[in-house]
């Protein structure tokens, strides 16, 4: 995918950027401020959407410099509407979005979307490494 197109969808909308040409993350800006309580999620409209192209996915990553956690942020191709941001404060106290302020960052990958075929487990696990069972798990390795 050689360009990314992005359009305002309000007036005052920052459009996407990279800090450096060879970056990997598109940074995405509040077009609002928003409050988060401590402990709590928020939502940070950008006032952009864009147009990924099929067989591209767009995840959206924290940036280095926030101390805020994102929430899942898979972009699908063909998806239409506004880059919504969910933050999640961890601190204990409210976190202050500022509009402009640099919120997340989108890689843009290629996917596969291979076809699902029922199989049957012992089959499956038949074929597993030695590492068995658990390293699907979070926070097991």
């Amino acid at each position: 995918m050689k360009k990314l197109k992005a359009a305002r969808l309000c007036e005052n909308a920052i459009l996407p950027t990279r800090k450096h040409p060879d970056d990997a993350g598109i940074d995405f800006y509040a077009v609002e401020p928003v409050v988060i309580p401590p402990h709590d999620f928020g939502v940070v409209k950008t006032g952009i959407t864009v147009e990924i192209q099929k067989g591209y996915v767009g995840l959206m990553m924290p940036k280095s410099r926030n101390d805020h956690l994102l929430g899942a942020g898979v972009v699908d191709a063909g998806y239409q509407g506004e880059i919504r941001i969910k933050i999640a404060n961890i601190k204990d106290v409210p976190l202050e979005i500022e509009y402009g302020m640099a919120v997340g960052q989108m890689l843009i990958l290629p996917v596969e979307t291979p076809e699902i075929e029922e199989a049957d487990a012992e089959t499956i696990h038949a074929k597993t490494s030695e590492r068995g069972a658990t390293g699907g798990i979070l926070g097991n390795s």
